[in-house]
């Protein structure tokens, strides 16, 4: 099975080599990019509030960190909905104090 792969393999590599063409080819349907242009802020002392200027196909929500009251440590938490415009909101639950702020992104 080995001598097969190895075969297979070098003959591509050969076809390549030698300049056979295959047809060109763009990015695949549904290709999208990253957000950009984003910014956020905190909100009212224990949330936050994110927005990017241009979503390219991408998606982002608002984040943030709580300390637990109890001693319990820290809470990350995220926005549920993924936004492509306007903006997205989080706050701190109950019994909880705002940390920081910031912005989840991915492109798709």
């Amino acid at each position: 099975m080995k001598k097969w792969s190895v075969l297979v393999a070098g003959g591509a590599l050969a076809a390549f080599t030698l300049g056979f063409q295959g047809a060109a080819s763009a990015a695949p349907t549904g290709a999208t990019g990253w957000p950009t242009g984003c910014s956020y802020q905190t909100n009212y002392d224990n949330g936050a509030m994110a927005i990017c200027t241009n979503s390219h196909g991408g998606h982002y929500r608002a984040s943030v960190l709580c300390t637990r009251q109890d001693g319990g440590g820290v809470i990350d938490l995220e926005a549920v909905a993924w936004r492509t415009s306007g903006w997205s909101y989080v706050y701190c639950p109950a019994l909880t104090t705002f940390k920081t702020a910031g912005i989840v992104t991915k492109s798709t």
